[in-house]
C-alpha cells in the first residue's frame, strides 16, 4: 500500500467517527440551545417579578416566586418548541428547506432567504438531523 491510500482510509475513518459522534450530539445541541435561552430569559423575568413580589408582598415572595419561576419556564419551553415548528412549516411551504423531510444522520439546507433560519435550524436539531446554512 502506498502511503497516500492509508492516509486517506485513516481520515475516511477519522470522518465516520466524527460523523457518529455529531448524530449523537445533534438532538443535545438542540435541547442544549433552549436550555441556555430560556435560563437567560427565565432569570431576567423572574428577578424583575421578584422585586416586584417582594416590595408589594414581602411575606409571600418566596413561595409566589417560585411558582412563577416554574410556570414561566414551562410556558417559554412549548412556546419555543412550537415556534421552531411552526418556523419548519413555513419554510417547508416556502421552499426555503430541501428535503422537507428529517431523517436521521441527513443534512437538512436551509436557504438564505428564510426569515426564521436560527428557528428551522432548532427545529432540525431536537429531530436528530443536521442544519446546513447554505
Amino acid at each position: 500500500m502506498t502511503n497516500e491510500s492509508v492516509t486517506s482510509k485513516a481520515c475516511a475513518a477519522r470522518g465516520g467517527t466524527r460523523r457518529a459522534r455529531a448524530q449523537k450530539l445533534s438532538p443535545k445541541a438542540g435541547v442544549l440551545k433552549i436550555a441556555v435561552l430560556l435560563a437567560l430569559i427565565n432569570q431576567i423575568l423572574t428577578s424583575a417579578f421578584a422585586l416586584l413580589a417582594h416590595e408589594n408582598h414581602p411575606e409571600i415572595a418566596p413561595g409566589l416566586t417560585l411558582l412563577f419561576n416554574l410556570t414561566l419556564f414551562v410556558i417559554l419551553i412549548v412556546w419555543i418548541r412550537q415556534d421552531s415548528k411552526h418556523a419548519w412549516r413555513d419554510a417547508c411551504e416556502s421552499g426555503f428547506v430541501s428535503p422537507c423531510v428529517i431523517q436521521n444522520g441527513r443534512t437538512v439546507r436551509i436557504r438564505r432567504g428564510c426569515a426564521r433560519r436560527w428557528l428551522v435550524a432548532l427545529h432540525v436539531e431536537l429531530q436528530s438531523g443536521f442544519a446546513s446554512k447554505a
